[in-house]
């Protein structure tokens, strides 16, 4: 009986170990096929990732080194004209720009302070751009419900103006900060204020503070009255449709009055703090 049993359990035995032998190495076989799978997928990923992130940052690096480069090349020269006026040109190829360029030192120092006070009064005490401003400039667009304020800095409209389009993207509105803060760095803030004022509108055809001193006053811009200033600085706004001259203008009224009030505060305040250094009169070593 035992005997029989015995060769009952290896006649039963042998087809099983052989059935489990051929199992365990099909399992063998498609684990190391899926273990080699998993594998070859992580090496084409890493081999993907890496040439993607090495396209990418050399895009990066062509992208910065443009900014920089543009940037680096107004330290000691000026453009012929910016991308405002090319584009202006483009548009329109009999269109006439009259421009004009003149060193910081032959600007008057009132016009220099007016425009400040008018277009960026904190100019000499934020790093390229303002987040107080561009917080109050939401506030009131939130208020009127439609965007009318940008809360631009001096320093982001001279980057947009000189290298810009006017596209409303933001794309453009990254490279406008970049191009601020790398301006504000390699350039420095008086070298900035020259070039926003002798780039900056003051009429359909006017481009530079001196162009339009001659045209408006028949004068350099250096012998600029503190008045004469004030309303060449009130143009800035809106230099297509506004000159000084227009003394019954609400607009022009309006712009005046705010240009004189951040010049010359009459109390202490945070516009005051940003605007000490404005509210000096001009160095007697330099009359105008």
């Amino acid at each position: 009986m035992i005997r029989f049993m015995n060769e009952k359990f290896r006649e039963l035995w042998i087809p099983f170990k052989r059935y489990s032998v051929l199992v365990f190495k099909w399992i063998y076989r498609i684990l190391n096929y899926m273990v080699r799978g998993v594998l070859l997928a992580l090496f084409l990923y890493a081999a993907v990732f890496s040439i993607v992130v090495s396209y990418f940052l050399y895009k990066a690096f062509n992208y910065g080194y443009e900014l920089y480069d543009n940037v680096i090349s107004l330290k000691y020269t000026q453009p012929e004209m910016s991308n405002y006026m090319s584009a202006l040109l483009d548009s329109n190829p009999k269109f006439e720009i009259k421009h004009e360029y003149v060193l910081l030192d032959s600007i008057s120092p009132y016009l220099q302070k007016a425009v400040i006070a008018s277009e960026d009064a904190g100019f000499y005490f934020h790093p390229g751009f303002d987040v107080r401003a561009i917080a109050e400039a939401l506030e009131a667009n939130q208020v009127r419900g439609k965007m009318k304020f940008g809360g631009s800095t001096l320093t982001q409209q001279l980057a947009k103006n000189l290298f810009l389009s006017g596209e409303r993207s933001w794309d453009r509105k990254f490279k406008e900060l970049a191009y601020a803060i790398l301006m504000e760095r390699e350039l420095g803030k008086d070298r900035i204020l020259e070039l926003y004022l002798n780039y900056a509108q003051w009429g359909k055809d006017m481009f530079g503070c001196e162009v339009a001193c001659k045209e408006y006053y028949k004068k350099s811009c250096s012998k600029l009255s503190l008045d004469q200033a004030i309303n060449l600085a009130a143009v800035l706004a809106s230099p297509g449709k506004h000159n000084p001259h227009m003394r019954q203008s609400q607009f022009m009224s309006q712009r005046r009055a705010v240009i004189y009030q951040n010049m010359f505060p009459k109390r202490d305040s945070v516009l005051v703090d940003s605007l000490k250094s404005l509210v000096a009169p001009p160095s007697p070593q330099n009359p105008l």
